[in-house]
């Protein structure tokens, strides 16, 4: 879900919007989660990494701060 100039869109990763509180986002992280650990295939792997990512940023707000202002620079 790479967005303009390779930035990836963490928030369309969870599927959640910009604005959703910490508890909305861990909630999509551990059931998508849950979803792409039931499939199968090289697919399964690179969705879990995407996720994980994802994850990564958005569930704490120093990394989620600096990844809305680059988000807001690159437009």
């Amino acid at each position: 879900m790479a967005g303009r100039e390779g930035l990836t869109d963490h928030y369309a990763v969870l599927e959640v919007a910009p604005h959703a509180r910490p508890e909305v986002i861990e909630a999509a992280f551990i059931v998508l989660r849950e979803a792409a650990l039931a499939a199968d295939g090289d697919d399964a792997l690179a969705r879990l990494v995407e996720l994980n990512r994802a994850h990564a940023v958005l569930a704490h707000p120093d990394r989620r701060r600096e990844f809305d202002v680059l988000q807001r620079e690159r437009g």
